[in-house]
């Protein structure tokens, strides 16, 4: 986010075509199912713990389970 490249314009722009493209895909949730739902998330420094910049990322995790 401090330093955006093209690199990183051209997969924003590639992730927006894409979700333009498929609106009529999303998630299917059946009947006498159950949904499992989890996040994982990862907290570190990037180089210097002195200049107070940190790293965050977040995974959910989405499962059906019988």
């Amino acid at each position: 986010m401090h330093q955006p490249r093209e690199i990183h314009w051209i997969a924003a722009i590639t992730i927006l075509a894409y979700v333009k493209s498929s609106p009529g895909k999303g998630l299917l949730y059946r009947k006498h199912k159950q949904v499992r739902i989890s996040g994982y998330s990862n907290f570190g420094y990037t180089g210097d713990k002195g200049d107070k910049k940190s790293t965050t990322s977040f995974a959910p995790l989405l499962e059906e389970t019988l």
